[in-house]
C-alpha cells in the first residue's frame, strides 16, 4: 500500500529499508551473552575444584593401600628384608599438607621420624589440606602380615576402641570436604 510516497506495512508502520540490530538490541544481546559466560566460569571452577578434592580422596586411599599391598606382598625395605612391623601411614595435624608412608622397622607400630623408617612423604594439592583425624591429633595406620592385621596408633583396630581411622580432607576456596576411613579389617573407603 502507497500512502503519499512512503511504503506502510499491514499496521502502518513504515518498513525499514536497511537490515540490522539497532543499538539498545546489540547492548541487550552483549548482556545476555556476559551474564550466561559469567554463570558458566563460575560453575565451571567449583566444579573443578570438587574434582580436585575427589581425586585427592582418591590418592590418599590409593596410597594408603599402597601401604597395605607393601605389607600384603611383603615388600622389601632398603634392600635388606620385609619390616618386621610391617607398612603404614602416618598422619600428623601439624603437617596438614602432607602424611608419610613408612616401613615400621622397630616393630612398634608407630611411626619413629624420617631417619630411621620414613620411606616416601606425600603432598595434598595446592588448596587441599587435613582438616581433621580420627582418632587422634596425631595417628598411624599399620598394616602387619599376614592376615592382615590393622593397627591404629600401635593398637590393633576393634581391641582398643578404635574400630575406625578417618582423615578429613578439606577444599579450602570453598569449605567442601571429603573423608577417607580405614576400617579394622583393612576396608579403605572414600565418602
Amino acid at each position: 500500500m502507497l500512502i503519499s510516497g512512503k511504503i506502510k506495512g499491514q499496521f502502518g508502520f513504515k518498513k525499514c529499508s536497511r537490515p540490522g540490530f539497532t543499538l539498545i538490541e546489540l547492548v541487550v544481546s552483549i548482556f545476555v551473552i556476559t551474564l550466561i559466560s559469567g554463570i558458566f566460569m563460575v560453575s565451571y571452577h567449583n566444579t573443578s575444584k570438587r574434582s580436585e578434592l575427589n581425586m585427592a580422596k582418591q590418592k590418599l586411599a590409593s596410597d594408603i593401600r599402597v601401604a597395605q599391598n607393601n605389607s600384603l606382598g611383603s615388600k622389601v625395605w632398603n634392600g635388606i628384608a620385609t619390616p618386621p612391623g610391617g607398612w603404614g601411614v602416618h598422619f600428623d595435624k601439624n603437617q596438614p599438607s602432607q602424611y608419610i608412608i613408612f616401613a615400621d622397622t622397630n616393630n612398634n607400630r608407630v611411626y619413629n621420624g624420617p631417619q630411621q623408617e620414613a620411606v616416601e612423604t606425600k603432598t595434598l594439592p595446592a588448596g587441599i589440606t587435613i582438616s581433621a583425624f580420627s582418632p587422634a591429633d596425631k595417628f598411624d595406620v599399620v598394616f602387619l602380615p599376614p592376615d592382615p592385621v590393622v593397627y591404629i596408633n600401635g593398637k590393633a583396630a576393634g581391641d582398643s576402641g578404635s574400630a575406625i581411622a578417618s582423615v578429613t580432607l578439606k577444599e579450602n576456596l570453598n569449605n567442601s570436604i571429603g573423608v577417607v576411613t580405614v576400617n579394622f579389617l583393612g576396608l579403605i573407603d572414600t565418602q
